[in-house]
C-alpha cells in the first residue's frame, strides 16, 4: 500500500471510530418480551431466575407452534409432567395450537399465561373477560397484590398503554389484584381449573420484564406467582420464535453485541481497503495486442512485381483474368464457366455497362486465355478494358 493509500485508510478508520464513540446510546423500550435480549422490556432476567425458584428444574423452549410441538411429543416416549408458561404483550396463539394446549392441560399439567390481551377464543373457552383502562402516555406508579400472601410489587409502568384486568365472575379463582387510582381492586391474576389441570391467567406481563426485575426491591411477588405451579420442568412458549441454530451462530452473537458489531464492521472495512490498494499496486500491466492486418493486397503486389520483373507478361495476363472473373462471381453472383451471350447480357445489366462494351471485354478475355503473349502491349490493352469496365460500374 502506497503512502496515499495509508493516509486514506487511516482517515476512514478515524472517522468510523469517532462516529461509533459519539453515537447516541438510545435504549429500546419496545415491549418485545424476548427471552434472550437484555432490553428493558424483555424477560431474560426472569427466565434466568426461574430455575433457582424451582430447584434447578429445566426450561424447554418451544421454537414452533404448540400444535407442532404437541405432534412431536406424540411421537416420543411418555414424557413427564411439565408446566407451560408464556409471557408476551399479546398472547399470540392460533386456534389449533390452543386446542392442543387445552388437551395438554387437561391431562394434569398447569399453564401460566401472562399477557395484556388475549384472543377471543381463549377468553371464550376459559370463561373470562378482560377490561382495559384508558391508555396512559405518561409513567404511572402501580402496586400489585396477592390474595393469599403479603408479597406485593410496586413498579413504575413504562409501557404506553393502560392496565388490563379480569372481570370478577364465579368461574374464576381470584389470586391477585392491582389498585386503581380510586382505590378499587382490579383482578389481574386468576386460576381457572380445566379438567385435571389449571390455567393461571395474569394480565400484567410488564412485572416479569428485565427493568422491573432489576428495579424491584425484592422479587417475592413474582416467586409467589410462579409458586402456584408444581415443582416440575417448564415448557416456555417463546414470544419471539427464532430458529435455535440461528440463535447460536457466532456471527449472530457478534451482531447482537454493540461493541463487537462495530469491531466486526471495522475489520471488514480494513480488509476491503487492504485488498483494494494492494491489488492496484500488484496488478500486472496488460500488454497491447495489435490486431491482425490484411496482407492480401501486399501479397498480390509482391507476386505481380515478381512476374513483371521476370518479363512474364503471359502469366500476369492469366492471373489478371482469373482475378477479374473472381471479382465478377463475388460481386455480381454470376457463374463464369460460360462467357456466352446470356452471361454478357446479365453482366451488362448488373454492372451498368453496355452490352457492346461487355461483349468486347469478354471477347478479349477469351482470346487471351487461348493464346500466349511475350510483350506487354496485350497486358496494357487488357488492363485498360478492365479499368473502363469498373469506371462505368462505380458511377
Amino acid at each position: 500500500m502506497n503512502k496515499k493509500g495509508i493516509i486514506v485508510f487511516c482517515f476512514v478508520a478515524l472517522m468510523i471510530v469517532l462516529v461509533v464513540a459519539n453515537r447516541s446510546h438510545r435504549v429500546d423500550w419496545s415491549p418485545t418480551f424476548n427471552e434472550f435480549d437484555t432490553n428493558p422490556m424483555d424477560t431474560k432476567v426472569f427466565f434466568e431466575q426461574l430455575p433457582f425458584w424451582f430447584q434447578g428444574k429445566s426450561i424447554k423452549k418451544i421454537h414452533t407452534t404448540f400444535y407442532e410441538y404437541d405432534q412431536y411429543l406424540r411421537d416420543q416416549p411418555v414424557d413427564s409432567t411439565k408446566n407451560y408458561i408464556s409471557i408476551s404483550r399479546h398472547y399470540d396463539i392460533d386456534i389449533t395450537s390452543f386446542e392442543a394446549l387445552l388437551e395438554y392441560v387437561g391431562y394434569g399439567n398447569d399453564a401460566l399465561i401472562s399477557a395484556h390481551s388475549f384472543p377471543y377464543f381463549v377468553k371464550d373457552t376459559l370463561g373470562f373477560e378482560t377490561i382495559y383502562e384508558d391508555t396512559r402516555i405518561e409513567e404511572s406508579e402501580n402496586t400489585l397484590f396477592l390474595e393469599f400472601s403479603r408479597d406485593t410489587l410496586g413498579y413504575t409502568s413504562k409501557l404506553p398503554f393502560g392496565n388490563a384486568h379480569i372481570k370478577d365472575t364465579t368461574a374464576i379463582k381470584k389470586l391477585g389484584y392491582l389498585m386503581s387510582d380510586k382505590g378499587e381492586r382490579r383482578i389481574n391474576f386468576v386460576g381457572i381449573p380445566y379438567q385435571d389441570g389449571i390455567f393461571y391467567i395474569h394480565t400484567t406481563p410488564e412485572a416479569f420484564t428485565n427493568y422491573q426485575m432489576l428495579e424491584a426491591p425484592n422479587t417475592g411477588y413474582l416467586s409467589t406467582v410462579v409458586s402456584y405451579m408444581p415443582n416440575v420442568p417448564f415448557l416456555l412458549d417463546k414470544a419471539v420464535k427464532v430458529d435455535p441454530d440461528l440463535n447460536q451462530s457466532t456471527l449472530r452473537y457478534i451482531t447482537s453485541q454493540e461493541s463487537l458489531k462495530w469491531a466486526w464492521y471495522l475489520l471488514l472495512l480494513a480488509i476491503g481497503l487492504f485488498i483494494l490498494f494492494n491489488a492496484k499496486r500488484r496488478q500486472r500491466i496488460i500488454p497491447v495486442i495489435k490486431p491482425l492486418t490484411n496482407t492480401t493486397t501486399e501479397f498480390v503486389h509482391t507476386v505481380s512485381n515478381l512476374h513483371f520483373e521476370a518479363a512474364d507478361y503471359d502469366g500476369i495476363i492469366k492471373k489478371k483474368i482469373i482475378h477479374f472473373l473472381e471479382g465478377i462471381r463475388s460481386r455480381y453472383h454470376l457463374p463464369t464457366e460460360r462467357l456466352d451471350a446470356n452471361f454478357i447480357k446479365k453482366l451488362a445489366l448488373k454492372s451498368g455497362n453496355s452490352e457492346e462494351q461487355v461483349q468486347r471485354l469478354m471477347t478479349l478475355i477469351l482470346k487471351m486465355k487461348s493464346h500466349t503473349f511475350h510483350t506487354k502491349e496485350p497486358l496494357a490493352t487488357l488492363n485498360k478494358e478492365i479499368q473502363e469496365f469498373y469506371k462505368k460500374d462505380n458511377k
